[in-house]
């Protein structure tokens, strides 16, 4: 009976896919189910009642220049320092964004804003609650030339959000078969490596923003966050690792630059994309207070 069940499944997916494919090759990229339209609509309508936060979730290109370095603190300062000439840009434009969203919220200089993380986990605002507004994510992805930077503040709802550059060079048929649900890989196995390439990050991405949001571990989030796909909008099939039994997901693909942005919240949202990704000219590293 699952047997069944699970091949009628990837065979309502299929169909779906054969459609998708027929979207993709149209000159304006979009999602064939129309999925971000429905979350449009029905946020329209809940917003009409006064009842969801608006929130802007911001991309932009990684400045190689270093720009809004002035704002970053001493330890952020020394983070910096020790890191990869590579991995800089999108730290600092990250960071430079995050501070200046926090201190809009908080009323303070984005200097101010007293940010903490130890190693490479989560970052906090001192003094403040995981449980405690303002609730926020930050992503970032990319080499320097090519480095994108993400960042999301919330005043009403835990979000999580996660940006992957479709990248040729991965294998991920074999990562899919070895970290996926068995059902995800039943569909993925069957498409294009065009369309299963797509979907695969599409995945990735949404079960990235999870990890972010509940500050979680990747691998048994990949394993066992389930997402209905064919719901409108995309839902949880079940409860995640972290045990959320529901959540606002979002997605959109960027084809223009390969990439593709995932949001969770916790609870309804109002979320717009602020998708402003102007390419920099390369210039030498310009890093600040390098004796910290």
């Amino acid at each position: 009976m699952e047997r069944a069940l699970r091949y009628c499944r990837g065979a309502f997916f299929l169909a779906f896919v054969s459609f998708w494919n027929c979207c993709i090759r149209c000159d304006a990229f979009t999602y064939p189910w129309g999925w971000e339209n429905v979350l449009v609509r029905v946020t329209a309508e809940q917003q009409n009642k006064g009842v969801l936060e608006k929130v802007r979730l911001m991309v932009r290109a990684a400045d190689p220049a270093l720009a809004g370095q002035d704002v970053l603190s001493e330890a952020e300062h020394k983070r910096l320092a020790g890191m990869h000439e590579g991995a800089r840009p999108a730290f600092v434009t990250a960071r430079q964004m995050l501070r200046k969203s926090l201190a809009d919220f908080m009323g303070l200089v984005p200097s101010a804003v007293p940010l903490q993380q130890e190693g490479a986990g989560r970052i906090s605002i001192d003094g403040f609650s995981e449980d405690e507004p303002p609730y926020f994510s930050v992503s970032h992805t990319g080499a320097a030339e090519q480095g994108i930077a993400a960042v999301v503040v919330s005043e009403t709802s835990r979000i999580g959000i996660d940006i992957q550059q479709l990248d040729p060079a991965v294998d991920w048929r074999r990562v899919a078969e070895r970290r996926y649900p068995e059902e995800d890989w039943a569909l993925l196995s069957a498409m294009s490596d065009e369309i299963g390439g797509l979907m695969f990050f599409t995945l990735w991405s949404i079960r990235e923003a999870f990890v972010k949001m509940e500050d979680g571990k990747l691998m048994p989030y990949l394993r066992n966050v389930r997402i209905d796909l064919t719901a409108r909008p995309p839902k949880l099939a079940e409860p995640t690792p972290g045990g959320l039994e529901d959540a606002s997901i979002f997605f959109h693909f960027e084809p223009e630059h390969n990439l593709m942005i995932a949001a969770v919240s916790e609870h309804p949202i109002d979320l717009k994309i602020d998708c402003n990704i102007k390419p920099f000219a390369r210039r030498p590293d310009p890093l600040q207070n390098r004796g910290l």
